[in-house]
């Protein structure tokens, strides 16, 4: 055998099974048809917040009221910024896999056997493989992308110039984190969303908040609307259609944001007797492994929801450490971060999943202007809420607001190991500090006080 393993993508979960593997002593290459670092470096995550973050900053000055007169964007330049990040991870990303002696093979992977992996025209051999291609946008009928004034996520992170009027068309978390990109940049947001609420599936007063933020910021909102393109030429307009009218939206550019689907293009997925769901998504055991294949393991968004790097990583550890010879299993909570106008983090289960299982349990939720740190930084809006059993069992954790995307990392060590809110009781925070919010909750579900 050439390899012992080949991994197929170079995205962070394809990347850290390498990694993990090589350390163990296994002889590893990775085949990556694009850029190491995937979608996560390259287009979404990192590109995303280094843009948010440095354009946010405009948009709280306006707020607060503390600087006099305007501040200018100077968009080129923060594009140029925003690349030299990326280059940067991705170059430690590839010097992590060199100092491993992880093989880097640049092409489009074409699998046939589990033993052979084709590249080009080369044939390589492998004892195993691991699957970490991703996932993309779907694309659909009714919002047909041409590459010029509607199109995908991906196109929007790179825009030379960002036009005036802008409609997203998705309100979950990628159309979330673009409009809080755009608004603050001063350029006239809409959103339309087909369901109920912003951000689906998540707590649903956490996406109020965010939608009153976003209003704040000057989006316009629309949810439960049904739409459709009608005409791209120099605009873009869409139909919509809600329970009580129908009307016509137009802006400069529409970008499309309504799901993604799994990557496998050139790899036989039932040749080599992999199954998936009613989705394409690959079906993964607790280790990474494929539950119809034992030689075949999977990683990251190709494996299904949550589509995230946070799990794309942890999945790459685990397989890693599998392959490697040392046993791992997949940890039952991932944490989820939305980097929206107010910072959202997520791990666990909501109220309303806890009790269709049956458990009799409670939400104990601490406003963020009863943190003295949040009014140091005029930040006040949001809240911290804990979902609990009578047993002080901690089932969920959901928090908007000011540093939520950091405070939320602590419950994943809380709930991970399976502590209960009288194992917290003397933890102390330092003041004034955010993370304080987490003692203010505890102290609350100790004491029984429910808001």
């Amino acid at each position: 055998m050439d390899f012992d393993i080949v991994v197929i993508g170079g995205g962070v979960g394809g990347v850290s099974a390498a990694i993990r593997a090589a350390e163990l002593g296994k002889k590893v290459a990775i085949i990556e048809k694009d850029q190491i670092g995937g979608e996560c470096i390259n287009r979404a995550c990192i590109p995303s917040k280094t843009l948010i973050d440095s354009v946010k900053i405009i948009f709280r000055q306006k707020k607060n009221g503390w600087i006099k007169g305007n501040l200018v964007l100077d968009y080129e330049y923060l594009l140029k910024y925003k690349n030299t990040i990326i280059e940067k991870i991705r170059s430690r990303l590839e010097n992590n896999l060199n100092k491993y002696k992880v093989k880097i093979i640049k092409g489009k992977a074409k699998v046939y056997s589990v033993n052979e992996v084709k590249v080009d025209d080369k044939i390589i051999t492998t004892d195993k493989i691991v699957i970490a291609t991703g996932s993309e946008p779907i694309v659909l009928p009714d919002f047909p992308l041409n590459n010029k004034n509607v199109i995908d996520p991906w196109t929007a992170m790179n825009l030379p110039r960002v036009p005036d009027e802008i409609i997203i068309v998705g309100g979950g978390v990628a159309g979330v984190e673009l409009a809080t990109l755009f608004s603050a940049m001063g350029k006239r947001v809409t959103i339309i969303e087909l369901m109920p609420q912003l951000l689906p599936g998540f707590d649903k007063q956490i996406a109020e908040e965010v939608k009153k933020r976003l209003e704040e910021m000057g989006v316009s909102i629309y949810v439960n609307a049904k739409s459709k393109l009608v005409k791209s030429d120099d605009k873009v307009t869409f139909s919509v259609n809600m329970q009580d009218s129908s009307f016509n939206l137009s802006a400069d550019m529409a970008v499309v944001t309504i799901g993604r689907k799994p990557v496998t293009d050139g790899i036989d997925l039932k040749g080599i007797k992999v199954d998936t769901d009613n989705r394409g998504y690959i079906k993964v055991d607790e280790r990474g492994r494929s539950v119809s294949n034992p030689d075949v393991y999977a990683v990251g968004d190709v494996t299904g929801i949550p589509l995230s790097a946070t799990k794309a990583w942890r999945q790459g550890i685990v397989a890693g450490d599998n392959l490697g010879g040392r046993d791992s299993v997949m940890p039952k909570f991932i944490p989820i971060s939305i980097f929206s106008g107010l910072e959202i983090g997520v791990i666990g289960k909501t109220l309303d999943d806890v009790k269709k299982m049956g458990i009799n349990a409670k939400e104990v939720l601490v406003p963020m202007n009863e943190i003295p740190r949040a009014w140091t930084l005029n930040e006040t809006e949001g809240f911290l809420k804990l979902v609990i059993d009578n047993n002080g069992l901690i089932y969920g954790a959901h928090m908007i607001g000011e540093g939520a995307t950091e405070i939320i990392n602590a419950f994943s060590i809380v709930m991970e190991n399976g502590l209960k809110i009288q194992d917290l009781y003397k933890v102390t925070f330092s003041h004034p500090t955010l993370s304080e919010i987490i003692s203010e909750a505890i102290q609350r579900a100790t004491y029984g006080e429910v808001y």
